[in-house]
């Protein structure tokens, strides 16, 4: 099942905390991106309900953008909330992927294992791979803004790094 990206981004906040680490709008970006990726290669579909978008810094899901911003460079001291509907009115939350869901919550915290040593230019470095979905999508128009990445250019990509890793 698909979350806010701020749900998924929350995830990786509560596992900084819990590792007393920090992460900053552009790595919690970059996180949310990767676990997206590999949820999309592992075949489970959409882990985030908003579309990345390829910016001119790696992938960015807008929404998530505008909530961390306040931020600028620091740490992001607070839950990320989101505007969602509510019984036809608008409410703010505090979203969250809920432990229910074994897959994603253990795949957030694999990909924390593997790149939450990193910093968010770093991650962003990893994003702009050449044939990755980022750099594909900024070849098309290179100056163009809000350039969404199709979720299966998305899935196509880690997928073919998970056939690569598996031996046979």
């Amino acid at each position: 099942m698909p979350y806010p990206a701020a749900a998924v981004a929350n995830s990786f906040l509560d596992i900084a905390k819990a590792a007393e680490e920090s992460v900053d709008p552009m790595k919690v970006q970059k996180l949310v991106y990767f676990a997206h990726g590999w949820h999309l290669g592992y075949d489970r579909g959409a882990l985030s309900t908003e579309l990345a978008q390829a910016w001119r810094w790696g992938p960015v899901f807008p929404d998530l953008y505008h909530a961390v911003k306040i931020w600028g460079n620091r740490a992001i001291a607070k839950p990320v909330r989101a505007l969602e509907f509510d019984r036809g009115k608008l409410r703010w939350s505090t979203p969250s992927v809920p432990n229910e869901d074994s897959f994603a919550v253990r795949l957030i915290e694999r990909v924390w294992e593997v790149y939450g040593h990193m910093s968010g230019l770093a991650l962003s470095q990893l994003t702009h791979e050449r044939g990755g979905p980022w750099q594909v999508i900024r070849a098309i128009e290179p100056g163009a803004r809000n350039l969404v990445i199709p979720n299966p250019i998305i899935r196509d990509y880690f997928a073919r790094k998970i056939h690569a890793n598996v031996r046979t």
